[in-house]
């Protein structure tokens, strides 16, 4: 009985180590989408044009040496609603005796949560161009720069790599513009950002421990009968909570060598977020209590160090209130826009981005003593988005707009986790601006983002194969809807 109480507590111990490690590892791979719909009409226009056209003082975003295209204070006002609907398909039919509470999910099952007000991200703006001389401008903004939002059935197979993910990063802006010739301006601005990021997901101790060593659950529930160990836990919630700033700055550069046509070219260096802290909270019963004292226990403190292993810290791994920090790095950032007054009705613009997210860094580690939880191992890829628009000035107060987009995924079948459902996505945008008078604008958009579906559950590079949530295959699907309404008044 001793020797199988040693073999099981082995067991029960490095499926709980790897429990805590793996669990945690993948929180901090909730990255995020980069965030281009600052203004109504870029919602329109789905991006196209926005470092170069300066339709509104959201150029300060994308390129603030645009800034110098304006002549009177000017203030806009945005209000963006964005709706996410997200969806999971299982590839994968159960094996073996059911886990994950007996949802593992059938080859072709179908999971979808679509809460509407529940998946909704507000999206407030405020941008401000300010001229001080003629060829000065100075501007500001506070806005999103960053933001997703994921909502899964809370039984789908994938649980334990995260349900729900709520990601937003707003960015206050200060810059200028400078015209140094009359066809060429410059322009700068510095930033500051504040990272918010919540995970909600499940814990499975019981498939944690399963997966290490198949059979192990059975015999720990016999040992458990036998009143030689507590019960195994089956699941609990789980909720990571991070917040964090950076600075950043960015360049810009505006070239009209004609008065219809414009070039505008920005670039912003890499961030690193490195002051991102927060909690991770474990839902405590009776049974998840048992079990962090048997691993705490007096057998496991003989026995662990000859097996490598620390029974006392894996118990604190699995504390139900823990303090953590993240350090994580945006990719920089290249845009090449181009804006043509083709006619006095017809605009059309186009641009092209590069964000490099091959350095993407991501690790999170214990507040408490710094130990690494998961430096996790980067395969991402570059991002390139293509944006074409135009305008079209319909009756003299009545423009509209539309614009098409697509921007490869970085992230590969290999690598995706449903928390990240990151793939190849296109945006279809529309909208129209109303001049009600000299000095006042109104704009409304409507947006749709497309993205491929992406398979999961391939990736053995964030954590070993002995997991919470267990083995899984899927498919992931998301679209995101976004409607826009602005006030631009100029004084």
């Amino acid at each position: 009985m001793a020797l199988l109480q040693h073999g099981l507590r082995k067991r029960a111990l490095a499926g709980a180590v790897f429990l805590a490690f793996s669990t945690n590892a993948q929180m901090v791979l909730a990255g995020g989408t980069s965030n281009d719909n600052q203004s109504t009409g870029g919602i329109a226009n789905a991006g196209a044009g926005q470092a170069a056209e300066a339709a509104d003082p959201s150029a300060i975003f994308f390129n603030p040496a645009a800034l110098t295209r304006f002549k009177r204070i000017e203030v806009l006002n945005v209000a963006t609603v964005a709706t996410f609907v997200n969806d999971y398909t299982s590839r994968q039919d159960n094996d073996g005796p059911p886990t994950n509470s007996g949802t593992q999910g059938s080859n072709g099952q179908f999971f979808s949560r679509k809460d509407g007000y529940d998946a909704a991200l507000f999206i407030p703006g405020l941008f401000v161009a300010i001229p001080v001389n003629n060829k000065l401008v100075m501007g500001f903004s506070a806005s999103g720069s960053h933001g997703l939002l994921a909502r899964y059935d809370e039984n789908y197979p994938g649980r334990g790599q995260g349900r729900d993910v709520d990601l937003k990063v707003t960015r206050l802006n200060l810059g200028f513009g400078y015209k140094l010739t009359p066809t060429l301006s410059l322009g700068a601005n510095g930033s500051y950002e504040r990272y918010f990021q919540s995970i909600k997901l499940k814990i499975n101790y019981r498939d944690a421990v399963e997966k290490l060593s198949p059979g192990s659950s059975t015999l720990l529930d016999g040992a458990a009968a036998l009143g030689q160990a507590p019960p195994i836990p089956d699941e609990s919630d789980a909720k990571l909570r991070m917040f964090g700033w950076a600075f950043n700055a960015q360049a810009g550069m505006l070239w009209e060598p004609s008065e219809r046509t414009r070039i505008g070219v920005s670039y912003r260096p890499k961030t690193y977020f490195e002051g991102n802290s927060g909690k991770l909270t474990i839902d405590e019963n009776a049974d998840t209590a048992a079990f962090r004292e048997f691993l705490r226990g007096p057998t496991i403190g003989t026995f662990g160090p000859l097996l490598g292993v620390n029974g006392p810290q894996a118990a604190g791994d699995l504390e139900p209130f823990q303090r953590a920090r993240q350090n994580i790095t945006f990719p920089d950032e290249l845009r090449v826009s181009w804006f043509h007054h083709y006619s006095p009705r017809l605009d059309l613009m186009a641009t092209y981005t590069y964000q490099d997210y091959t350095d993407t860094r991501l690790r999170y580690e214990r507040e408490s003593n710094g130990r690494l939880i998961e430096d996790v191992p980067q395969d991402f890829k570059v991002a390139h988005s293509y944006r074409l628009g135009f305008n079209y000035k319909l009756y003299k107060r009545l423009t509209v707009h539309a614009g098409y987009a697509w921007e490869n995924g970085v992230v590969e079948d290999d690598l995706r986790i449903p928390i990240l459902p990151d793939n190849d996505r296109r945006f279809f945008g529309a909208g129209a601006t109303f001049y009600p008078s000299r000095d006042i604008t109104l704009a409304f958009a409507y947006q749709l983002l497309d993205v491929d579906d992406g398979q999961v559950g391939n990736n053995d590079q964030i954590r070993p194969v002995e997991v919470s949530g267990g083995e899984y295959k899927g498919i992931t699907n998301l679209d995101v809807h976004f409607f826009s309404v602005s006030l631009s008044q100029k004084f």
